[in-house]
């Protein structure tokens, strides 16, 4: 086993490793390690690839209790920073943001914040995080500086409902929206039935200095929907669950509906959405909840027509999807199987694949210093909670390093 092989192998499995080296003969040792580290035969094959090229480094959370969700990076600070709860004390509802160096991924701050953090976005002209706390019935977000990793200000609970509702509120993902100075929020309402019938899937819009609530984008989401991206090119917001919506977030309106029709496999939960200006196409990310995942995958649509174009089988649970432009590549979390696929945007082909150790989940690509950070959680159920958790593992953060582009 060579030195690198055994360099990531210590950072990502400790424990393993060390319990490994007890008990194997040393041969077998060896060949314990490649096999934890496995990957496409592609990756051993690229003659154009250096040392530093997908290279691997992780750091950890400080507690085993802590669970971690989305990423954002800030290259005036050079920090990567992440939503993290308390995923064992629940009902404590306890959070924190917390931020790396985004070189060696070493701890700059950890900051308390008033409730489980889940989604994250970024004002980078103010230098300014917004983090959503969007469990227990919270509705809240909070404002931090990024400089300093002060907490600046919490909102009010963002309801919808009348005073009278009974059941449950709930945030999701959300973007900043410069030229508006806005945050448009996903928010998610169950009766307290519980029936899928009776659940409500709106669009917030939050202004961004009083955090208070300003409006709600009629039809962002006309039935079950997670997915939100923002493409700061065309200043355009997309909402997707079986279809795909593109609204300007200058009229708080819906421009155009993708409705999808004749996919194949059919769309059931697009949760995550890449959007390429250049070639016109979207990447979409499926992962249909609580089933054997074989639907899940990443489609290619037209951008214009909402006409398919591929439909790409990367692993269950495919989660998350990021388009790199300067090399022409799609990035896949995979999060029930462990891995992270690289997709060719030209053959639409899988031509690397990452076996990470982890449970990857939202993802963050920084173009400019050609790097992708992966928040990698543990413990999977298909009835999961955030009380489920192994007792002293902890999760982590993983930065990919990319290659240049190509010549």
């Amino acid at each position: 086993m060579n030195n690198r092989t055994h360099t990531i192998m210590h950072q990502l499995f400790p424990a393993a490793r060390h319990r490994a080296s007890q008990i194997c003969r040393p041969v077998l040792y060896a060949a314990l390690m490649a096999l934890v580290l496995v990957q496409a035969p592609a990756q051993a094959s690229k003659p154009t690839a250096t040392e530093a090229d997908y290279a691997l480094q992780i750091n950890y959370l400080d507690d085993a209790q802590e669970g971690l969700y989305e990423v954002q990076y800030n290259h005036a600070h050079k920090l990567v920073m992440t939503a993290v709860i308390n995923r064992v004390q629940a009902k404590e509802d306890l959070g924190y943001v917390y931020a790396f160096d985004a070189d060696t991924l070493e701890k700059r701050w950890r900051l308390s914040v008033p409730q489980q953090a889940f989604a994250l976005a970024q004002d980078r002209t103010h230098g300014k995080l917004f983090v959503t706390h969007g469990k227990n019935n919270a509705i809240r977000i909070s404002r931090i500086d990024i400089a300093t990793g002060k907490l600046e200000a919490t909102s009010t609970r963002l309801t919808t409902q009348p005073a009278d509702f009974k059941g449950f509120e709930g945030l999701r993902h959300m973007v900043f929206v410069p030229a508006t100075n806005e945050l448009f929020v996903g928010h998610s309402a169950t009766r307290q039935s519980g029936e899928e019938g009776e659940r409500d899937y709106k669009l917030l819009v939050v202004n961004a200095d009083s955090l208070t609530l300003q409006d709600e984008v009629e039809g962002a989401f006309p039935s079950t929907g997670y997915g939100l991206t923002y493409d700061e090119e065309k200043n355009l917001i997309y909402t997707s669950g079986t279809y795909v919506n593109v609204i300007d977030p200058a009229t708080r309106r819906v421009s155009r509906s993708l409705m999808l029709q004749g996919a194949d496999p059919k769309p059931g939960n697009i949760l995550s959405l890449a959007i390429d200006n250049e070639h016109r196409r979207i990447f979409a990310a499926q992962n249909i909840f609580r089933s054997e995942g074989g639907d899940d995958g990443i489609y290619v649509f037209d951008l214009d027509s909402g006409k398919q174009k591929a439909f790409v089988r990367t692993g269950t649970g495919s989660i998350s999807v990021t388009y790199n432009p300067e090399l022409n590549e799609a990035y896949v979390s995979n999060f029930r199987v462990g891995t992270i696929s690289v997709i060719d945007g030209q053959s639409y082909k899988v031509k690397r694949t990452f076996n990470v150790g982890g449970l990857p989940n939202e993802m963050a690509l920084d173009i400019v210093e050609r790097r992708l950070y992966v928040g990698l959680k543990d413990v999977y159920s298909a009835r999961s909670s955030t009380g489920d958790f192994l007792a002293g593992s902890k999760e982590r953060l993983l930065k990919i390093d990319l290659p240049a582009k190509h010549q």
